[in-house]
């Protein structure tokens, strides 16, 4: 699978070349998903999609012009060359755009991106997963009215880029998940949480972990209130900072938001816009992350980028396109759905650096407060405005957590949140979208009713 990439997208840039561009540049993705569903406790469907494509960028006299096909078959990639040449041709030129990317540095070692068992997962042993979460989450309900939802899907990529001016590289990866949402009613108050686990190993996912914690989880939802609001501390949990922190921090440091004057820290580079307790750093190249890679979605070598260090705003994100136009090094974050897309920017491993103490530890720090596990949230990217409804939370008094919260928001400015950040927890997890642990925010308005 890993050579037939190459030589399709390799082919594709010869073909860009010798039919008039003068830089092409291809991408090739190649995928296996496979999932099963459990709906109402019992499993509901297994599928298994398989995808394979192309995308070619040409550029001529500075014009771009991007199509992709759905195969790798050489008749359709050439046609998709061809389309790519005639929008070239015809585009408005980019006065930013100067060249593609050509190779700087060498090729890093980053371990822990492919797991041969997770690649090759059959039907029978994916059902054993799913089946061993929904009978740990079950047993945790014994004797409740319940329902429970999970899911198994394990994906196994493989990327090939290449372009005119040297870059020819490939890999494969593989993640997958276990997830469990139970729905609970008890004196007729119904309610509902999740948990899950991500990996790039199956041997990694622990489905009794995932059962036994997303059960104690949904019985201590029960109860819920609204409180008398104000201004109060506020912790977020892993899973609400990946959101608020991992989505709506790591897109305000994408450049290309910055450039175009789109993002709350804009003209704030070198500048101490946080707390001293709060370092992040983009880092691609560690073992095992989700979202480590060797290399971007445009072939440029991965690195560790700091962010943010001791609350100072050391680097934005970049891919070549932004890295160009302010003329400042390629942080290698260009990022692509799919081959059906041009390259875009966004984080890879986003890791909160962790100090010490659990939630727990946390709460007995702070008089009266409010706990965040979950918002959908996420701030006005332009304002940095942040109304967060606390999709999964609790009230805290005293050293105790009282009772989970109902009707219940956070009001708060995203650069006075990440300047309000007094404590660091050390209760670091992998989310869908950062690596990182608990966070206290001093301060925020607190609405409920």
């Amino acid at each position: 699978m890993s050579e037939r990439g190459l030589e399709a997208a390799e082919f594709a840039v010869k073909r860009a070349e010798s039919l008039g561009a003068d830089q092409a540049e291809a991408y090739v993705g190649i995928s296996r998903t496979f999932s099963i569903d459990v709906e109402n406790s019992a499993i509901k469907s297994a599928a298994e999609k398989r995808d394979a494509g192309c995308g070619v960028r040409c550029v001529v006299a500075g014009r771009v012009g991007f199509a992709y096909v759905t195969t790798l078959d050489d008749n359709d990639i050439t046609q998709a060359v061809t389309n790519a040449l005639s929008l070239a041709r015809v585009s408005v030129p980019d006065p930013d755009f100067s060249t593609l990317p050509s190779v700087t540095g060498s090729s890093p070692r980053v371990n822990g991106l492919y797991d041969r068992a997770m690649a090759e997962i059959d039907s029978e042993s994916a059902t054993e997963i799913v089946t061993r979460v929904v009978d740990s989450t079950a047993a945790g309900l014994e004797g409740r009215d319940f329902a429970i939802e999970a899911q198994v899907k394990v994906h196994t990529r493989h990327v090939a880029v290449a372009n005119s001016l040297g870059i020819h590289h490939s890999y494969e990866g593989t993640f997958g998940y276990v997830y469990s949402s139970p729905t609970i009613k008890v004196d007729g108050e119904q309610t509902s949480t999740f948990d899950y686990e991500i990996s790039r190993r199956l041997n990694r996912l622990n489905p009794e972990a995932v059962g036994k914690r997303v059960a104690e989880m949904v019985l201590s939802m029960l109860g819920a209130r609204s409180i008398e609001g104000g201004t109060l501390p506020v912790i977020l949990e892993p899973e609400a900072v990946s959101v608020i922190l991992g989505s709506g921090f790591g897109a305000a440091v994408n450049a290309e938001e910055v450039q175009f004057g789109r993002s709350y820290i804009s003209d704030a580079l070198g500048d101490e816009i946080a707390s001293l307790e709060l370092t992040i750093v983009d880092d691609a190249l560690l073992e095992g992350g989700v979202g480590s890679r060797p290399f971007d979605a445009e072939g440029v070598f991965s690195q560790r980028t700091v962010i943010l260090e001791k609350g100072v705003l050391k680097s934005l994100l970049h891919n070549s396109y932004t890295s160009q136009k302010d003329g400042v090094e390629n942080t290698a974050n260009a990022s692509r759905g799919s081959y059906m897309n041009l390259p875009s920017i966004s984080t890879s491993n986003f890791v909160v650096r962790s100090e010490r103490g659990s939630v727990d530890d946390l709460v007995q720090e702070f008089g009266r407060g409010v706990i965040c596990r979950d918002t959908g949230d996420r701030p006005n990217m332009t304002t940095g405005d942040l109304s967060a409804m606390i999709m999964e939370g609790f009230y805290f008094e005293n050293g105790d957590i009282k009772h989970p919260l109902k009707n219940t928001l956070i009001g708060i400015n995203m650069r006075d949140l990440l300047k309000r950040v007094v404590r660091v927890g050390g209760d670091v997890r992998q989310t869908s979208g950062a690596i990182t642990p608990s966070i206290v925010i001093e301060s925020a308005t607190v609405t409920s009713g």
